[in-house]
């Protein structure tokens, strides 16, 4: 692609975001046409087609044959492609990513410990742990996935819950690892930190939250050796 070109794709992503920004343009609306954009732009239908294949690309719209294209707003896969492009790269490295993680964490379990955990997710949590007490090791990676989706899920934040869904593709690899080299004391561990960390949000126990979500990710960490 030509320095022209890129510089007519990038147009064509900064006009959508400039509808977006007016209102014009939501979550489930359907875009300008191609044809429509290139003449309102003044650029060529190529580098139309490029712009929206990239946006389709990072998950922001979705084509539907025959009807066009429509704006989903969902940016958890072009956020996961950052984070995998980065740490192939080494800018990041897997000690960086659990550092955010912990750091993200704490401050959901604050949030929650600051008010009412709703008696829905209160229940599922309970769930979760109880289903870790018996799972195989297959089924608790799983769990211990839902568990931590559930803690950004709860707090209600929507960009909370987008960045580290993202994120957890990518780190759920290495929850396989930990799990398998884990003993018996160090799963029953990571199971009192879990159970942990819900007593404390229920109890408003901002602390002991805390130190529970410190505890799960020290272990964690050097479970991976890092």
């Amino acid at each position: 692609m030509g320095k022209s070109e890129s510089m007519e794709y990038e147009k064509v992503i900064d006009y959508i975001n400039q509808l977006i920004c007016s209102g014009e343009l939501g979550v489930g609306s359907k875009l300008p046409t191609e044809r429509s954009i290139a003449e309102t732009l003044g650029i060529g239908r190529n580098s139309t087609r490029e712009a929206l294949s990239i946006l389709h690309g990072m998950g922001m719209i979705r084509s539907v044959q025959g009807s066009g294209n429509y704006l989903t707003g969902d940016a958890h896969r072009s956020i996961r492609q950052i984070c995998t492009m980065m740490l192939a790269l080494g800018t990041v490295t897997k000690r960086d990513v659990c550092e955010f993680r912990r750091v993200m964490e704490k401050s959901a379990c604050m949030l929650l410990a600051a008010k009412d955990l709703e008696a829905e997710d209160r229940q599922k949590f309970r769930g979760i742990l109880e289903d870790m007490e018996s799972a195989a090791d297959e089924r608790q990676v799983l769990l211990d996935r839902d568990f931590h989706a559930l803690l950004l899920q709860a707090t209600g934040n929507p960009l909370m819950t987008t960045i580290l869904d993202a994120v957890s593709d990518v780190y759920q690899e290495w929850i396989d690892i930990v799990i398998s080299r884990a003993g018996a004391d160090e799963k029953a561990k990571l199971h009192g930190y879990h159970r942990g960390i819900v007593d404390g949000i229920s109890a408003g126990d901002m602390e002991g939250t805390v130190r529970c979500v410190d505890g799960h990710y020290d272990l964690i960490e050097k479970l991976l050796e890092i």
